[in-house]
């Protein structure tokens, strides 16, 4: 089995956004052995390990919160990476327990052990949890574990076609292999870590889902009291100003029951301007007729087909004129087929001299006069 210490653990250098501090979070006398603990730690996030062209998923997500819960003493945290040339000893923080998955996220608590405050370089509880109280944005937590790669060649296997891996993520635009845990060794506290690029804590939509379940609660929309842990504010206390706010000023919250079609309104009737260009419109497209299937309330999509309908039946119209004229034309008679032979020129000279003497030999010259004679 292949140990990925560094999976996704390498320190890298990319954009990260800031989040809310958490000063709220940090209990310095609480926790699992009393020498303080940071509630909420964000431990790994779905999406690009960033550094190592792989994917976490939300199975992988449960897979990590599934193997901190297994273990009844936590799960160790330290304080950054182990290097090659150096091991944990001296960087141990305490344990990781409590994780759940919260949205896209694994968070959990980090619990400070007594020896973490009585390190070779100090007191290390004290200056991640000072951290985590200012500057949460800067750091974050990282997780060691060895890969199963049986597992993620059979995913990568699942969904390759023609050669080609297609990520079942829709989010995982540059189809990267999926990672895939055996088992868990570690969650330490790093600079940049890879998989954790909001930092410390768990960002997204916390503010503002806080400020609406205080806002549904001080409206006398909800009953329940929320927990507030961004907000300096008694919910109880911002609901009575609500309520005095809207007792003095005679308003009522109610909720808007959805409005039945037959009940909303109706669509805005057309000025004289939206007519007079819709007519010219028809007219344009379909003439004459146009306005006239215009003026009978007829869709323009109705007019195209009234109009294809009538060019359809002008050509069956033609098609069937034309052939009424072939058939007219076959049944001409031409006269012969073939061609009558009148001979050549020379034959009609002969027979023209032979008229000529014929019609001589009926005449006799006497005596300088001309007598008929019989044949």
């Amino acid at each position: 089995m292949k140990n990925a210490n560094d999976i996704i653990a390498a320190p890298l250098k990319h954009f990260r956004a800031r989040v809310a501090t958490g000063i709220d979070r940090v209990d310095r006398t609480g926790g699992r052995y009393g020498f303080g603990v940071v509630r909420g730690v964000s431990i790994i996030t779905r999406g690009e390990a960033l550094g190592h062209q792989m994917w976490v998923d939300a199975a992988f997500l449960q897979a990590t919160a599934d193997s901190i819960n297994a273990r009844s003493e936590g799960l160790k945290a330290r304080f950054t990476h182990p290097g090659m040339s150096s091991d944990g000893l001296g960087s141990y923080l305490g344990k990781v327990d409590n994780a759940r998955v919260d949205g896209n996220k694994v968070v959990a608590d980090l619990n400070f052990a007594e020896a973490s405050t009585k390190t070779p370089d100090g007191n290390l509880a004290d200056y991640v949890m000072t951290l985590a109280e200012t500057s949460p944005e800067d750091f974050g937590v990282s997780i060691v574990f060895d890969v199963n790669e049986d597992a993620m060649q059979a995913l990568t296997a699942e969904n390759t076609s023609n050669g080609r891996f297609i990520s079942p993520d829709e989010d995982n635009k540059n189809n990267y292999p999926h990672a895939r845990m055996s088992s868990l060794r570690a969650a330490d506290v790093v600079d940049s870590p890879a998989a954790n690029p909001d930092g410390l804590f768990r960002r997204g939509q916390e503010v503002a889902d806080e400020a609406d379940r205080m806002l549904e609660f001080a409206l006398g929309l909800s009953s329940d009291v929320p927990q507030l842990a961004l907000f300096d504010a008694d919910p109880q206390r911002v609901a009575a100003a609500v309520q005095r706010f809207l007792s003095r000023h005679n308003l009522k919250v109610e909720r808007v029951q959805p409005m039945p079609e037959s009940q909303a309104p109706a669509d805005p009737q057309p000025t004289r301007e939206d007519f007079a260009a819709e007519c010219k419109r028809f007219i344009a497209s379909f003439g004459a007729k146009g306005g006239e299937w215009f003026a009978d309330g007829k869709t323009y999509t109705e007019c195209q087909d009234l109009l294809i309908a009538e060019l359809r039946a002008q050509l069956a119209a033609k098609d069937a004129q034309v052939t009424e004229l072939q058939g007219k034309l076959a049944a001409i008679d031409l006269g012969e087929t073939k061609p009558v032979n009148f001979g050549s020129h020379e034959d009609t000279q002969k027979q023209q001299a032979a008229s000529l003497r014929g019609g001589m030999l009926g005449r006799i010259n006497i005596n300088g006069r001309s007598h008929a004679t019989s044949n």
